[in-house]
């Protein structure tokens, strides 16, 4: 997949394309993109996502929304769709000026030479908003393009959708998260030397140094630990460790029955199910005891999914 980031670089060759964030690159996601190969390989023309960073919102209401997925991420996961071009422009005060028919004219048409266009019924875009679907079939008459209006896609009755995800997951409901994206929600990062305080309890942990946005919520979680090629039962704690009176948060994962150094090596923590809310012990020897129930029941839930 090519990726762009220049604004000021045409295409070569004409697109059909689609607008969004696309963050988490999910099943609604996935549905619209399907429908966008498909029309693309009916006219012959190459596949074209256009997404943004940062997230306009963080530009146009001060907003920080923590995103599913590094814009890395997205890239990969959209690649594995089969999308030929992703087009990434950055969402500056002065991009989010130009008018909706200067955005068309301009972009759509002048650089990605689109043929057809996919966007939701409630896409907007341009200068305040004022660019919308009706916009762009009458702009697509002028300018010799399609409009495809895409509704949004449902999983039992809800609309599957970045900003659910989000909170799902700020909620702890990591598997029902995980129904919506297609497959668990993951974080990665590099394994660091911690106090060590996990291995003086018996149960040694990896403390996972990330540059991921969206964490669940503080507590515990079974998960699955990547190393490589290979995966290994764990469970993960996103929280302060509060028994012992810290308060800055970390994601530290006991890899279960796994013997090795890793640090400073790749990690990737896909998380399964939730187990239970981080919550301050009155002795070492209570944490211990909640620990190993902790394993004991990650291995059951395992052994139950087989």
């Amino acid at each position: 997949m090519k990726v762009i980031f220049d604004p000021e670089v045409p295409l070569k060759s004409p697109t059909s394309a689609t607008i969004g964030i696309f963050d988490g690159v999910h099943l609604g996601h996935r549905r619209l993109i399907s429908l966008l190969l498909k029309e693309a390989r009916e006219k012959g023309v190459s596949s074209c996502v256009v997404t943004f960073h940062p997230h306009p919102q963080k530009i146009l209401r001060g907003i920080d929304v923590p995103l599913i997925l590094p814009l890395r991420e997205r890239f990969r996961l959209l690649e594995e769709e089969g999308v030929d071009v992703t087009v990434c422009y950055s969402f500056t005060k002065e991009f989010s000026a130009l008018s909706a028919k200067e955005f068309v004219s301009d972009m759509l048409v002048g650089r990605l030479r689109i043929k057809s266009i996919f966007v939701g019924p409630d896409f907007f875009f341009g200068r305040n908003r004022e660019g919308n679907l009706n916009m762009l079939e009458v702009m697509g008459k002028s300018y010799n393009f399609e409009t495809r209006k895409v509704e949004p896609a449902l999983l039992d009755g809800e609309v599957i959708s970045s900003t659910a995800i989000r909170k799902l997951i700020e909620e702890g409901m990591v598997r029902k998260a995980a129904r919506f994206l297609g497959g668990s929600f993951s974080i990665e990062g590099i394994v660091k030397e911690g106090e060590r305080r996990g291995r003086e309890l018996g149960f040694p942990t990896a403390n996972v140094d990330t540059d991921w946005e969206m964490l669940p919520k503080r507590g515990v979680y079974v998960t699955w630990a990547h190393l490589g090629r290979e995966r290994f039962e764990s469970i993960t704690n996103v929280g302060v460790r509060p028994t012992f009176g810290e308060n800055k948060l970390l994601v530290e994962t006991h890899i279960i029955d796994f013997r090795g150094d890793l640090y400073e090596k790749p990690i990737r923590i896909e998380f399964v199910d939730r187990l239970r809310d981080e919550r301050r012990f009155e002795s070492i020897d209570a944490l211990v005891a909640q620990i190993s129930r902790d394993v004991k029941r990650t291995k059951e839930i395992f052994s139950e999914a087989g």
